[in-house]
């Protein structure tokens, strides 16, 4: 079982322009709790300054911050541990506009380089507990920041650089963002020593983390944005610049007409560990029954990981919904689940709930009582989703 937070209290504050500046700090105390595994009170506090400077051509931000950490073993004879790091970044990017036709449309294209500097000194830390820290996914978020891990029990060294570009067209009279296209790197100018463990593991890493022996990261690359009305791509790539493979790629293209209309079909690849197709949809099937389902299917294991099937009936007033579930817990265990649900449109629901499942699993799926009433169109976004 995962430790328990028994409890955890945390802090965060910040503040804006006093006097050019915008001070921060980010702290928690937590008690980790564990019936076989080592036990222990971990404090972190962080404070944080930053300088931003903004003009409409371009932005630099430097901050620097001090991570302090303390463990304590009240349940065992270890001694207190401390962990000092100061944390130095620049984060500064420009940004450029013109006018430019396409497909007959007139469109505002952006122009977007971005690039993150940050050096945070080597502190051996193969001493401290690992209570929740693990490798972060390795994506157009972690990319730029700080720490590399999740969790608090490991602060990765770093003398390192990150570029990217993208760009974005944008509707010229309302602003809305129709396609974005992004590409961008990290280059190591120290190697990075801090690993999760005092050794590196000797199983295979997943192509989905940063590996500590590269000068420099995997090439990322996202095309997302509306195709057409109704139709919207979203898809990135992991291309392995020492393996010279694609270590990474995923797909998902959906048909959205209106509320209440949606076919999902999705593809998902990590290279010697991940070959998936999922599909999903929500369907009317006449003025009051609609479809449910989504079925995501393993290549690699030629196994279902999740089907699930349901109704939905709108009698305006109120919904009734019947979903079936089923899932992988193992490698071979399947759960499986029965959903019932009436809602009484703007008062209660009554049932177990299935509404977040169906949110999950079934991309742009929209409740009956949410559903515009008007004849507007709609069109979703493709973040936030």
């Amino acid at each position: 079982p995962p430790y328990a937070r028994a409890p955890q209290v945390t802090l965060l504050a910040s503040q804006q322009d006093v006097a050019g500046f915008d001070p921060a700090f980010n702290g928690e105390v937590v008690n980790f709790e564990h019936p076989t595994l080592l036990t222990g009170v971990r404090q972190i506090y962080n404070p944080s300054v930053s300088f931003p400077v903004r003009t409409p051509l371009f932005h630099v931000t430097p901050k620097a911050s001090l991570s302090y950490t303390r463990y304590t073993f009240p349940s065992d004879a270890r001694q207190a541990q401390t962990r000092n790091l100061p944390i130095f970044s620049v984060d500064s990017g420009m940004s450029f506009e013109r006018d430019t036709t396409l497909a007959g449309r007139n469109f505002t294209q952006t122009l977007e380089p971005q690039v993150y500097y940050l050096y945070i000194p080597f502190r051996d830390q193969t001493q401290l507990p690992v209570f929740d820290s693990a490798l972060k996914d390795f994506n157009f978020t972690s990319i730029f920041s700080e720490n590399k891990f999740s969790g608090g029990d490991r602060i990765n060294d770093a003398n390192q650089l990150t570029a990217a570009v993208s760009t974005r067209l944008l509707d010229p009279v309302t602003g809305a963002e129709q396609l974005r296209a992004l590409i961008g790197q990290r280059y190591y100018l120290d190697q990075p020593k801090v690993t999760l463990d005092s050794a590196l593991p000797t199983s295979p890493v997943p192509s989905n983390v940063e590996s500590n022996t590269a000068t420099r990261s995997d090439l990322l690359a996202l095309f997302s944005g509306s195709l057409s009305r109704g139709w919207f791509l979203d898809s990135g790539l992991q291309y392995g610049v020492n393996t010279s493979e694609f270590e990474r790629f995923n797909v998902a293209l959906r048909d959205q007409p209106e509320p209440g209309k949606v076919l999902n079909f999705g593809y998902r690849y990590t290279r010697d560990f991940l070959d998936q197709i999922d599909l999903s949809a929500q369907w009317p099937l006449s003025s009051r029954w609609a479809g449910l389902g989504r079925w995501n299917y393993s290549l690699k294991d030629s196994s279902v990981l999740e089907a699930l099937a349901g109704l939905e009936y709108n009698a305006g007033c109120w919904t009734a919904r019947f979903v079936l579930h089923r899932f992988v817990t193992n490698t071979q265990e399947r759960t499986n689940t029965f959903f019932f649900q009436v809602e009484l449109t703007g008062l209660s629901r009554l049932g177990s709930n299935p509404l977040e499942l169906l949110r999950q699993g079934i991309g742009g799926y929209t409740a009956p009582s949410l559903r515009p009433k008007g004849a507007e169109p709609y069109y979703p976004g493709m973040y936030g989703q």
